[in-house]
């Protein structure tokens, strides 16, 4: 199979990279390792607020459900006192169920004329020199695609052993992950959807730990794993435990994160293949989405131009580092590192936007 424009990765990055594409004209094929979009599950589903993801945000209200983000609340774990309340001035966006959402970018791409291939997965890339021209599959049915560009959108995955941002741009210490769980928990007491709650504590078993609450009596949450869950559970010396204290969880599911989250990698793109979302190193749903949307800004100059593979390389690497991906990373680890203080954060946060 042949196309202009490949996307491996159907998450929030390579479907809205997949989208823009394939609504400028050119013929955009999709590749989804899973059975399904959305699968598996490992963010909150906060969608921050700014001029660029409201204005995306317009072609899904009809079809998607969510909860508008009203608050940040940092508190002292153990107390419960409140450490900072940042209420929302426009940077609060929505929290959505992620599978909901993912399937919703899907049913975009493809109306715009996006082909979308589930259950394949792309194995190695197929070169010609120095050039990027198309990837080997897991599928007998299409065991090769050949592309004019390939766009990276694997997501995580890519930072891991074997993963394609591991073995092309990405250097050790800009990969290094750490593993945890996510939980979908009903009974989480005195929690307001749409109000997020992080917990600051010199406990590392509370410390750093955040409830995000949707709508439907359902919060979202992270811990190392299960047991971990459980003890925080089970104590009662602390605000956070006595509020799990009556959760169960309805969904887990695991995840990796790279410790330093929301940096890009020194090196985003190589002749013919361009890396978007967590694998380039960006973090974030709306970071990600920006980043394939710059993506393909710069595939596309190259193939109306009959320009090479290492000008689009070349244009997407300066689109993106003089971006708002780098100037307000979604840094969720560093927040106190890079803005100073949550208020900083979300303040300068509404503000981004992709140039016109």
């Amino acid at each position: 199979m042949n196309c202009d424009i490949l996307v491996i990765g159907a998450g929030p990055a390579g479907l809205w990279a997949a989208k823009s594409a394939a609504e400028q004209g050119f013929d955009t094929v999709i590749l989804e390792e899973h059975l399904s979009l959305g699968h598996t599950k490992h963010c909150s589903g906060w969608l921050l607020g700014c001029t660029f993801m409201h204005e995306a945000f317009d072609q899904l209200r009809d079809s998607l459900i969510c909860q508008k983000g009203s608050r940040f609340v940092v508190r002292d774990a153990a107390s419960g006192e409140i450490v900072e309340d940042v209420a929302d001035t426009g940077w609060g966006g929505y929290l959505v169920r992620r599978e909901l959402f993912d399937r919703e970018l899907g049913k975009l791409a493809v109306k715009a004329g996006a082909r979308l291939f589930l259950n394949v997965r792309a194995t190695s890339l197929i070169r010609e020199g120095e050039q990027v021209v198309g990837v080997r599959t897991s599928s007998s049915r299409l065991p090769e695609i050949r592309a004019r560009i390939t766009i990276c959108a694997d997501g995580m995955k890519s930072a891991g052993s074997g993963g394609f941002a591991a073995r092309e741009v990405a250097q050790t210490a800009e990969a290094e992950t750490y593993s945890g769980i996510q939980m979908e928990l009903v009974n989480v007491t005195n929690v307001t959807p749409g109000a997020v709650e992080i917990y600051k504590s010199n406990d590392p078993a509370l410390g750093g730990r955040s409830l995000w609450p949707h709508a439907a009596g359902i919060t979202l949450a992270s811990f190392s794993s299960v047991e971990a869950y459980e003890n925080i559970k089970s104590r009662t010396d602390n605000a956070l435990s006595l509020k799990l204290s009556r959760s169960y969880p309805i969904y887990i599911s695991s995840f990796r994160n790279r410790k330093r989250m929301g940096f890009l990698y020194a090196r985003v793109a190589l002749p013919g293949l361009l890396f978007v979302g967590e694998a380039s190193g960006c973090s974030g749903i709306v970071h990600g989405m920006m980043s394939g949307l710059y993506a393909v800004q710069a595939a596309g100059a190259a193939i109306r131009d009959s320009a090479s593979q290492t000008n689009a390389a070349d244009a997407y690497t300066e689109l993106l580092k003089g971006s708002d991906i780098v100037k307000m990373p979604f840094c969720y680890r560093h927040i106190g590192e890079f803005y100073g203080s949550y208020r900083n954060w979300l303040e300068k946060s509404k503000e981004i936007r992709i140039p016109v």
